[in-house]
């Protein structure tokens, strides 16, 4: 009995790799005799280095770069190449890296993310995928391209107003190291960069938009975009993965002539599940919430698809459901989900005990669960 275990991070809670080592555990305890093969998996955004890392048996690496705030903070990235490196935005520019009461868009750059790449580039080297997901900032990539080296023209000073330095930005000169370097951007959303289904219509209220403020984000964004593509490279902001990671699949294309890739695509492969998959009999996912966005460029969906092309069965177990487990079940493709969260539990208590709820939820389930097989 071969047992794929490849869940994604339930954020807040459990990472990717903790989540899998939980899974396996408590099958080890109920069926002593399954092949379990732990390959978690992410999209690019928060835990990917770390997941990549255990795949392919290499160290993570650490730059001090600055934060959102613009603090120091030790960024992580692996060398996947002589000349190829793989980098977590979330690491440097991540909201968790915030408190609460720093989440405020206003007042947060990118610029980290530039300092990071162009780092890794002075050690050599020109090949760089950027994981763009899991970040606290919503500026286009404003402070990314401050920090490649782009020389940006205010018609007045901004200071530390991101909707300011958006707003007012008259003329971008580019840094020589965006021509000089093949860089891919991993995203998870398909969203365009501006509109009612764009960066900030969309994910701005979850990093701390206001709602005051969503059209003044949109039109500063849609300015600094017009600006970029005059000065810099023309992309189409309408393109599916624009918005991702506040804009900065945009700037990515823009600056870099960065192609957007599937995050969570590129880590299946890279990871050994696309080939894993076809000698498993059984695959076991899971991630925080499954709900109506699951489908849509989410870690599980690929795995789902790839083990049913291989006529896999696949069982999710989740921290939430939105809705009736059997019917979205049905819907995704699933063989079958299992909740985490017992009904009368808040979210936050689950939270905080995730690892023992996780090993309940498989233990008591394992009937079920392995009735697919």
């Amino acid at each position: 009995m071969n047992i794929l275990v490849a869940p994604g991070s339930f954020k807040g809670s459990l990472t990717a790799v903790r989540a899998a080592e939980v899974i396996v555990a408590t099958i080890a305890e109920m069926e002593p005799a399954a092949r379990c093969i732990q390959l978690p998996q992410a999209d690019g955004g928060d835990g990917t280095v770390e997941v990549l890392a255990r795949a392919l048996r290499t160290r993570i690496r650490h730059t001090t770069v600055h934060d959102p705030m613009g603090r120091p903070v030790k960024a992580s990235w692996l060398k996947l190449s002589k000349h190829r490196a793989l980098i977590e935005s979330a690491s440097c520019i991540g909201w968790r890296l915030l408190s609460e009461e720093e989440r405020r868009p206003s007042r947060l750059r990118s610029t980290g993310l530039g300092r990071l790449v162009a780092e890794i580039a002075e050690q050599g080297y020109t090949d760089i995928v950027i994981g763009l997901g899991g970040t606290a900032t919503n500026d286009a990539g404003l402070g990314f391209a401050e920090g490649l080296g782009c020389m940006l023209e205010y018609e007045r000073e901004p200071g530390t107003d991101v909707l300011q330095a958006m707003r007012t930005v008259r003329a971008i000169r580019p840094a020589s190291l965006c021509n000089s370097l093949n860089v891919t951007a991993l995203v998870d959303v398909r969203n365009p960069l501006c509109g009612i289904t764009g960066a900030t219509v969309v994910y701005g209220p979850q990093k701390g938009v206001i709602p005051a403020q969503l059209d003044a984000f949109d039109r500063a964004i849609a300015h600094f975009a017009g600006i970029v593509r005059r000065d810099v490279r023309h992309v189409n902001t309408g393109a599916p993965g624009m918005g991702a990671a506040g804009g900065l699949g945009f700037a990515c294309a823009a600056f870099c002539g960065a192609p957007l890739r599937s995050g969570s695509a590129f880590v299946r492969h890279a990871s050994g599940f696309t080939k894993a998959v076809a000698n498993a009999d059984l695959v076991i996912t899971g991630e925080g919430r499954i709900d109506g966005q699951t489908r849509e460029g989410k870690t599980i969906s690929g795995i789902i698809e790839d083990a049913n092309a291989h006529g896999v069965p696949v069982v999710a177990v989740a921290g939430s459901v939105a809705g009736p487990p059997e019917a979205i079940a049905a819907t995704l493709g699933l063989t079958r989900i299992i909740p985490v969260l017992p009904q009368e539990m808040s979210v936050e208590e689950g939270m905080r005990d995730a690892e023992t709820l996780l090993a309940v939820a498989v233990r008591d389930s394992w009937p079920r669960i392995s009735s697919a097989l």
